[in-house]
């Protein structure tokens, strides 16, 4: 949008006395002075009675209409262009759950451990796939427990420090950690010490009866735990031990044989891998006091793809399209404030109402949608969307709300049947598709897309249109101040002639007297 050029100032002057501009400025004053409001100059007439201020204001307004327009064209860019953003936005969304479900991964094969008591035991496959297929019950009548030595502890009264050795027996190769603490150090110091510290390889606290209490870090046999102070200061500092020490303990599991017999096995930690092959084992709790009470079983089911993952993946794109769809549809169908056909469309509304743009992307998504891909290489049976369970709704009597509405649904039954029966024909469609629809989306939505290029030349308009809004503005200040400094001479010399009549009116009824 442009403005044509300021008017000279000679002929705005002569604009203002026309009877249209002395009559909407409220016509011919008296009394009217002449005011500076702050250092601003405001003409209301002197001489001549007329109401110079608004004369000019008056002529002003009318040369400023074109402003008013450029303003309000920035607002409704502006406006425009958070539509845009909103709808760019979900349309990325749902191009990015279509690559997903794309992805070679998404379809990799994985194996399902279930366990009927969870509660006691939890199990996972090791490595992702591998473990042996089939049903193990099995029992734990132990919990892999950590070593425990509890030592006596005298402060000194010195100021140095004291070097506190621990030695940890790790699966029966001793280590030896050294720590330094200060002779007068308190007991529960130097519990905060080494587990701040956290690589002495136990864990520290002070028992009811004022001991230091050593636990090693590492559970299972052969982790015992003993510790000496050496006095670094010759004072009275020490370090005995109290009682006797504990070591650690492993688990035990004892597995069921199918003859009745029971093979046990051990582990340092409560997460068992030596069990079941390929199997993790999580031990939470003892199922029984003997190697063949409560068993619980654990069933390693065949590989196969995730279809729980892979469907809840489909609702996601499902619930996102249609989001995405609803948020263009709401833009492009709804109608600014008496504009009720896209022929009434205004270029100051900040409505996208009618976008032809828009109209044919919803076409382009929903044409990919339900493209049938058959003859591209894959299943004969899975040749579209609609086959696998992802569709408008199934065709009935009566038309469904969604389909009405344009909406996608998934009928999880006919999806999971799909991936049971035929998991790399559902793969090969998906992916095929996958492609096509981001393909079309991208080309809208992506940042070098179509959306993108029309909010980029919107933000280019506004920037065009406030630079020549602020140009457009100073000349019209400056032309204000022309017409006040043009008023002001005319007032003034009428003032002047006014004067100079009453000077001759004198003059004259001075003459007469005289002649008299």
């Amino acid at each position: 949008m442009s403005t044509s050029g300021v008017s000279s100032s000679n002929s705005a002057v002569s604009g203002l006395l026309s009877e249209q501009l002395i009559n909407e400025s409220g016509g011919l004053t008296s009394g009217s002075t002449l005011t500076n409001d702050g250092g601003t100059l405001q003409l209301t007439g002197l001489a001549s009675g007329i109401n110079t201020t608004a004369l000019i204001q008056a002529e002003l307004a009318q040369q400023e209409a074109p402003l008013t327009n450029m303003e309000d064209e920035v607002t409704a860019l502006g406006t425009e262009n958070t539509a845009f953003n909103s709808i760019q936005t979900a349309l990325q969304t749902v191009s990015d759950d279509a690559l997903l479900l794309g992805e070679p991964s998404t379809f990799f094969p994985v194996q399902n451990v279930n366990s009927t008591n969870s509660s006691l035991i939890t199990a996972a496959t090791t490595d992702g796939v591998g473990a042996a297929v089939g049903s193990t019950s099995l029992t734990v009548t132990a919990l892999a427990g950590a070593a425990q030595t509890a030592f006596a502890y005298t402060a000194g009264t010195g100021s140095g420090d004291n070097t506190l050795s621990i030695t940890t027996g790790t699966n029966g190769t001793p280590v030896t950690e050294s720590l330094q603490v200060a002779d007068n150090a308190t007991a529960q110091d130097i519990a905060d010490s080494i587990n701040t510290a956290g690589n002495l390889g136990v864990w520290a606290t002070v028992n009811s009866a004022g001991n230091l209490v050593f636990s090693s870090q590492a559970t299972g046999t052969g982790n015992e735990v003993s510790a000496t102070l050496t006095d670094g200061s010759g004072s009275s500092a020490s370090l005995t031990q109290s009682g006797s020490a504990a070591d650690g303990t492993d688990a035990v599991i004892n597995v069921l044989n199918s003859d009745g017999s029971t093979t046990t096995f051990t582990s340092p930690t409560d997460a068992a891998t030596n069990v079941i092959p390929g199997v993790t084992l999580t031990l939470n709790g003892l199922t029984g006091t003997s190697a063949t009470a409560n068993p619980v079983t654990i069933t390693a089911a065949p590989p196969g793809v995730n279809t729980s993952a892979i469907i809840t993946q489909v609702q996601q794109f499902v619930t996102d399209y249609n989001n995405a769809l609803s948020t263009i549809e709401g833009d492009v169908n709804t109608a600014p404030t008496s504009e009720t056909t896209p022929s009434d469309y205004s270029p100051y509304s900040g409505s996208l109402f009618g976008d032809d743009q828009l109209e044919n992307l919803v076409g382009d998504i929903r044409t990919s949608v339900y493209q049938n891909y058959s003859g591209t290489g894959i299943s004969s049976d899975m040749t579209s969307l609609q086959e696998i369970g992802i569709s408008g709704g199934a065709p009935t009597a009566t038309a469904s709300n969604n389909t009405i509405a344009g909406a996608l649904t998934v009928d999880t039954s006919t999806l999971t049947a799909a991936l049971e029966s035929n998991p790399n024909g559902v793969q090969a469609l998906i992916s095929q598709w996958a492609q096509s629809f981001q393909t079309t989306v991208n080309a809208a939505a992506s940042p070098t897309g179509a959306i993108e290029s029309r909010i980029n030349g919107n933000l280019a308009t506004v920037t065009n249109l406030n630079s020549e809004v602020t140009s457009q503005e100073a000349l019209y200040d400056q032309e204000e101040k022309n017409m006040e400094a043009q008023w002001a001479q005319v007032e003034s010399t009428l003032e002047d002639l006014d004067n100079q009549k009453s000077s001759l009116s004198t003059f004259a009824t001075n003459l007469t007297s005289s002649t008299s």
